[in-house]
């Protein structure tokens, strides 16, 4: 299944590559605090007899994809990532997953041909699932919540042309997550609590079909 899923995110992202102005691969890391996910599970494992702790900690690792193209000044775009991870006690086990998507804006800023700065902004939705068990299949919980957030930023980018018309460069992101809606949950009774807020880091590879422009490579009229 995972598999599955990475093969058709690769072949979106080749897709906006060839269709848009660039896309390309992405690692994030949230630093949100997660002790509330281990407080609930920590619960539900000394109820079941158990003494050990869940250990779920920042940062929360996502792998995604990215597209956008120029728009006058102005950069607009989309990406989208998965996160999973499992964890377990001493007499009960479980399971995390998340789903992102998001629209963009960015304002970039070329000092040279090779290099970008770029303020920008998102505007995105979340899913989470955790499921729970006790280590023998007896009882069994789930949990899950969606919420609605930004993410102000600053974006560094450094690239090499492969053609007079395309690119590749590395890029490397900063930015805080705000919730502006939930998260909002629902399953079993007594959900996890604990905030999406936190510092963001994502950097990965980004290719194109054209290199943007500088200032000075602008047409004279």
């Amino acid at each position: 299944m995972r598999r599955g899923i990475q093969a058709v995110l690769l072949g979106v992202l080749s897709v906006a590559a060839l269709c848009l102005g660039y896309g390309g691969v992405e690692v994030t890391g949230t630093f949100n605090n997660l002790g509330g996910l281990n407080q609930k599970l920590g619960s539900l494992n000394y109820a079941r007899g158990g003494t050990g702790r869940f250990t779920y900690r920042s940062p929360m690792w996502w792998f995604g994809g990215h597209g956008g193209e120029h728009v006058g000044p102005v950069t607009l775009g989309g990406s989208g990532a998965l996160a999973h991870y499992a964890n377990h006690a001493d007499s009960l086990k479980s399971e995390l997953a998340a789903v992102r998507a998001s629209f963009e804006v960015g304002f970039p800023y070329n000092p040279n041909q090779r290099a970008w700065v770029r303020p920008c902004i998102e505007f995105g939705a979340s899913g989470l699932l955790v499921y729970a068990q006790t280590l023998g299949g007896q009882s069994k919980w789930w949990f899950a919540a969606w919420s609605l957030g930004a993410m102000p930023g600053v974006e560094l980018m450094g690239t090499l042309p492969t053609s007079s018309e395309s690119f590749i460069g590395l890029f490397v992101k900063a930015g805080y997550a705000i919730p502006l809606s939930g998260p909002s949950w629902f399953g079993d009774n007594e959900p996890p609590r604990f905030s999406h807020r936190g510092f963001v880091l994502q950097m990965g590879l980004r290719f194109g079909k054209s290199a943007y422009q500088t200032d000075g490579d602008l047409p004279e009229y």
